[in-house]
């Protein structure tokens, strides 16, 4: 009897783990953070939330790689923005739990005409730590790149022939669409820096946290499928395995119903003030912008703050919270 008892109480602690594992995870919104695991992230490039009244179209086809399977795709079908962002940014949240130093690749194929150097890049900025570009599958490998304008006053690091702007690469692939055997249009294919392809790109997380990866329309027809972050100790076989499914997303404020705080904000949308109450104490709150940027900082004493952003342009921001055990990303709206 006394065996059969603690039986039933390990199958309960194991349950109620199970149970608190499971709750982190959350149906993906465009809000809540996609989850590094393992060194690796996967996302779907149509999970992101297309800008409303954008030229952002998704489209789908049989995949050439994976018998029976279905490839389903975001593209630009409006004007091209070669020198310039295009204004329509694409902003994928992530939440990195192992530091370190990844590598991104997405996968993609050029979506019409004849040409392999047309129709064929997107703009790209991953809101990290650093972010960097070089042509050899080793992060520290020389020389480097990194996007205009910090490229221009890094004596370190060189500028990318061709275009970069606020921060973004011009990212592309060179397969081409009519002489590539049809099993080969498709590809994790990423390179910058035209005339001397560097295709590694590089993410420099040195903490665990919240990031993103924000993508801008450059091209008219470039087909994105899915993009890939790994880990340099993650090869990219592992990585660009086409069976790995995407990553899931997380929600910490369902872990841990104990001691979670849900902070509440009011009014939502807004014109200048917002009350948020329930914050843990000494909490670090971060506004950012739809892309990504981050516009004020603020360190909290109290469990109820009034914060001021009457100052910010009219429109959509996210306001997040720092603190592991209380992490969130809730979005405001400043009219």
């Amino acid at each position: 009897m006394k065996y059969n008892r603690m039986k039933i109480k390990l199958i309960l602690m194991l349950s109620i783990v199970s149970n608190l594992t499971f709750s982190q995870t959350a149906a993906c919104d465009g809000i809540l953070p996609f989850e590094e695991q393992n060194g690796l992230l996967t996302i779907e490039m149509e999970s992101g939330v297309l800008p409303s009244g954008s030229n952002w179209q998704t489209g789908s086809e049989a995949d050439p790689n994976l018998a029976g399977s279905t490839i389903n795709y975001i593209y630009w079908d409006g004007p091209q923005s070669f020198n310039a962002l295009s204004g329509a940014p694409i902003t994928y949240n992530i939440k990195i739990n192992n530091p370190g130093t990844y590598r991104l690749a997405w996968r993609g194929r050029i979506g019409t005409g004849t040409s392999g150097g047309e129709h064929n890049d997107a703009w790209l900025r991953i809101v990290a730590d650093d972010f960097y570009a070089n042509n050899q599958n080793n992060s520290t490998a020389s020389p480097q790149l990194e996007p205009r304008p910090s490229c221009e006053s890094n004596p370190d690091r060189d500028c990318p022939a061709g275009s970069s702007t606020n921060g973004y690469f011009k990212a592309f692939m060179n397969r081409h669409p009519i002489n590539s055997d049809p099993d080969e249009v498709w590809g994790f294919v990423t390179n910058t820096n035209d005339g001397s392809s560097f295709r590694f790109i590089w993410a420099t997380f040195n903490a665990p946290g919240n990031y993103s990866v924000i993508v801008d329309a450059r091209s008219s027809f470039f087909f994105m499928d899915k993009m890939v972050l790994r880990r340099t100790d993650v090869s990219d076989s592992t990585a660009f395995n086409l069976n790995n499914p995407e990553s899931s997303c997380y929600n910490a404020l369902s872990v841990n119903d104990v001691n979670k705080r849900v902070a509440k904000i009011y009014p939502n949308p807004t014109n200048g003030k917002l009350e948020i109450s329930d914050l843990p104490i000494n909490s670090n709150l971060t506004i950012s912008n739809i892309s990504g940027a981050i516009l004020r900082k603020i360190n909290t004493k109290r469990s109820s703050e009034i914060i001021d952003i009457s100052d910010l342009e009219s429109g959509i921001y996210f306001i997040s919270n720092s603190d592991k055990n209380n992490y969130f990303v809730k979005k405001i709206v400043k009219i």
